[in-house]
């Protein structure tokens, strides 16, 4: 195709895109009951999923990619937030970047600020089902193991990891690509693998000197 009808093609496109991106998705969060910060940013519509009685909230400058082309590592799906009980409560804090994850709420997920969470990344406090197969014969979903989430300030969690139940990560830790993480995460601590373990640290030698004088 002729290359200068590309560009007057892509620009109407573009305008549109940017149109739904800084007003159209905003006002439809914040109508669904998404309480969303100042300066809050969206590239593409996330998938909520907000119980009546439920919270989601982004704090100021909260980034959500959702569109599979917003992110070189390419994303599996939108941003997934969901609170999915009237008990439940996502608490996303200032400036963090949120690139086609998964955050799943049956009781409480924290994360801090300035946090980075990669593509296809997982964020789940609950089990979604029962382990015992007689309990899921009763119910799909009643009796679910759950426990609540806390990700402090500046972690970076790697495409693709899951952060599971009842898990605790430290400030300035890094989730590995990959990893399952089903146990509290140290300050600094760097995990890798399944189920993770603690492969180094994200302090440089300079800084680890620093933190031990």
């Amino acid at each position: 195709m002729n290359q200068g009808l590309i560009r007057v093609l892509r620009g109407p496109y573009t305008t549109f895109r940017l149109f739904l991106d800084r007003i159209c998705i905003p006002v439809w969060l914040r109508w669904l009951g998404v309480t969303c910060g100042q300066g809050c940013s969206f590239i593409g519509r996330p998938i909520i999923t907000l119980a009546p009685g439920g919270a989601i909230a982004l704090g100021e400058g909260v980034r959500v990619f959702s569109r599979a082309n917003s992110n070189p590592a390419g994303l599996p799906h939108p941003t997934i937030l969901a609170a999915l009980t009237p008990e439940s409560a996502i608490t996303i804090g200032k400036n963090t970047a949120i690139s086609g994850a998964s955050i799943a709420a049956r009781v409480k997920i924290t994360i801090g600020r300035h946090v980075m969470i990669g593509a296809g990344a997982c964020i789940w406090d609950t089990d979604f089902h029962p382990v015992d197969p007689y309990q899921r014969h009763q119910h799909p979903t009643h009796a679910a193991r759950c426990a609540p989430v806390m990700i402090h300030d500046d972690v970076f969690i790697g495409a693709r990891a899951m952060i599971l139940k009842g898990v605790t990560v430290g400030w300035g830790a890094v989730i590995g690509a990959g990893a399952v993480v089903t146990r509290d995460v140290g300050a600094c601590q760097i995990v890798a693998g399944n189920p993770a373990v603690v492969v180094g640290s994200s302090l440089s030698k300079n800084e680890r000197v620093r933190e031990d004088s």
